[in-house]
């Protein structure tokens, strides 16, 4: 042991490492040498001394303060040894005491004590700084390098921190998951209507196959960010904006706009009203809330391919409205007020009353308004309620040129009698209703009260065919086939009568037809008939026609005339007149005097 105690390890080798129990047997040797014993109590070789040598038989004896001394330089080289690991070898000269009335001694300590350590200790502190230092940076560095790895294998495939599309954080997502987290996003309110009235109608995107997607390459640059960079990302944000891909069935929202219902009141047309005082104003129209489905499809469609999923419904003109306003209506009001307060007549007074029904029509306005409606600022009047008005007051009424029309005759002989309209009767009243009509139509257009009179075909005798004569009774010719005879009254007064020969009886071809005829006309001379048709050709000097076939009044020489003669000896048809009555007849006759034959 006191061999290795004297042993000095090499320069620049490395001490070795004491235990605790080593130490404690290295103090207890120390203790024990300078007692003079071994480290396990026996004698202990006498120590070498620096210097010179030792008295031979001298034994040092030291003193207390140098024991303790000893001791402690001891403990300072365990400490020093058990912070650095080993002790420094002393290389100064050997510690001088001060003289004293003891040997002075000087120990060389390879164990780590006395003053040599502490020198030692004082190096090792700042070295072993530095070396904290080197490590805490090489560590630093390596886990930095492992948090650097880290994070490239966390966000190997995903985007980075900070990665916002639509204000939403897809950090560590995949391509895959970025997609679903956006499109739960996705605000899937379908299309919505704004009515013009009352509040928005929504219709899911579901209702009519309504489906949202992310476009493909949509989330190309933010997956394309410098994933070795990622660490950058944790202090800086990434904003992108997607826009979502919408598609829908075209079909299937225009069959679903058809089927709602939107609306069930129609539109009411403005019109001109009557008031409690005669005049007239304008009652405004109602638009209702109906829709043209089709309209509105169109429109929605339109929208939505632009993008636009909120119908302002009013903005498509898909409401139905009133065909007539209440502007439309202003510029016709002052019409309607100088129609509505005319009244048109029609005037059938001036006919011979005794042959002919006579009278006036009032059409009155509130009738007119029925018939009349005003389109750009013109009034149109109902051509078929104004040809119906005329048929059943007019021609119904007063036309007497009518198949089955009967009049009822005073007659000179028989009182009282009735003659119907035959196929050859001529005399009449006969209305061109259509004619009529537009002459009536024209009058309403033009406003005001008025009076009018029919449009005729066929006329009967008037009141006023003679000329200057003030007429206060009938005109007309009477013959009376029985009593064979004829009267001629003019202005209600016998202007002449005489006997007359009619058709032969006993033919039926040579009959004088009874009925109601008129003057067709006046001829001064004229041959009748032929011997080729009627079997004779006589000339006459006053020739008067009553119908179609040939039948008239005119003058022949007869030896006599009246009695029964018509029965065996009469003419082919007409109504034969000694030469001064027809003369008479003729000269004071107009035409369109009726004839009127009894049977």
């Amino acid at each position: 042991m006191n061999e290795e105690r004297k042993s000095v390890p090499p320069s620049g080798s490395t001490p070795t490492h004491l235990t605790k129990d080593e130490m404690r047997e290295r103090i207890k040797a120390s203790l024990a040498a300078k007692e003079g014993l071994s480290s396990d109590g026996q004698p202990a070789p006498a120590p070498a001394y620096a210097g010179a040598a030792a008295p031979a038989g001298s034994i040092p004896d030291p003193t207390r303060s140098e024991k303790v001394r000893q001791i402690q330089d001891a403990m300072t080289a365990t400490r020093s040894s058990a912070g650095s690991g080993y002790a420094q070898p002393r290389q100064s000269a050997p510690r001088r005491t001060a003289p004293s009335s003891r040997p002075d001694y000087t120990y060389q300590n390879y164990g780590g004590y006395g003053e040599e350590t502490t020198r030692s200790r004082s190096g090792a502190g700042t070295h072993t700084v530095r070396n904290i230092s080197i490590i805490a940076g090489i560590a630093a560095a390596a886990i930095l390098l492992i948090v650097y790895f880290t994070g490239l294998i966390l966000y190997h495939g995903k985007f980075l921190p900070n990665t916002y599309v639509n204000n939403t954080n897809i950090a560590g997502m995949t391509g895959d998951e970025a997609s679903a987290a956006l499109l739960s996003t996705a605000q899937k309110t379908g299309i919505t209507f704004v009515p013009k009235d009352g509040d928005p109608i929504t219709f899911p995107a579901a209702s009519f196959g309504g489906t949202t997607a992310i476009p493909d390459g949509s989330l190309d640059k933010p997956a394309e960010e410098s994933h070795g960079a990622w660490f950058t990302k944790l202090f800086s944000k990434s904003e992108y904006t997607v826009k979502f891909q919408e598609s829908y069935s075209e079909d299937a929202l225009a069959s679903l706009i058809a089927a709602y219902d939107w609306g069930s009141t129609p539109p009411t047309d403005a019109k001109i009203v009557t008031n409690g005082d005669g005049s007239y104003s304008i009652q405004p129209e109602n638009d209702g809330n109906m829709v043209d489905t089709a309209v509105l499809s169109d429109y929605a469609i339109a929208q939505m391919r632009e993008g636009n999923s909120v119908i302002q419904m009013a903005d498509s003109n898909c409401y139905k409205k009133a065909s007539v306003t209440a502007e439309s209506l202003q510029s016709t009001l002052d019409l309607y007020n100088k129609i509505g307060a005319a009244d048109i007549t029609f005037d059938m007074t001036d006919r011979e009353e005794m042959m002919d029904p006579v009278g006036t029509e009032v059409l009155e306005h509130s009738t007119i308004l029925d018939w009349v409606s005003v389109q750009d600022d013109e009034i149109t009047v109902d051509t078929d309620k104004a040809t119906a008005w005329v048929q059943e007051n007019i021609a119904d009424k007063y036309d007497t040129y009518a198949a089955g029309y009967t009049r009822t005759f005073n007659s000179t002989a028989d009182g009282t009698v009735e003659l119907a309209f035959g196929a050859n009767s001529t005399y009449g009243w006969l209305t061109n209703v259509e004619q009529t009509t537009q002459e009536l139509v024209d009058a309403i257009k033009a406003g005001g009260s008025t009076t009018l009179e029919p449009i005729y075909d066929r006329e009967g005798f008037r009141m006023h065919s003679h000329a200057g004569v003030d007429y206060t009774g009938a005109t007309y010719i009477e013959v009376d086939i029985c009593r064979q005879h004829l009267w001629f009254y003019v202005n209600g007064s016998l202007f002449l009568d005489t006997d007359v020969v009619t058709g032969l009886a006993s033919d039926p071809n040579r009959l004088t037809p009874p009925g109601v005829f008129k003057i067709r006309t006046k001829i001064p001379g004229q041959y009748l008939g032929t011997y080729e048709v009627e079997g004779y050709h006589t000339w006459v000097d006053f020739w008067m026609p009553i119908d179609n076939n040939g039948i008239g009044l005119h003058d022949l020489a007869r030896s006599a005339y009246g009695g029964d003669i018509y029965l065996t000896n009469g003419s082919h048809g007409c109504i034969n007149l000694p030469w001064d009555m027809a003369e008479k007849i003729y000269n004071e006759v107009t035409i369109e005097t009726p004839v009127l034959i009894v049977p």
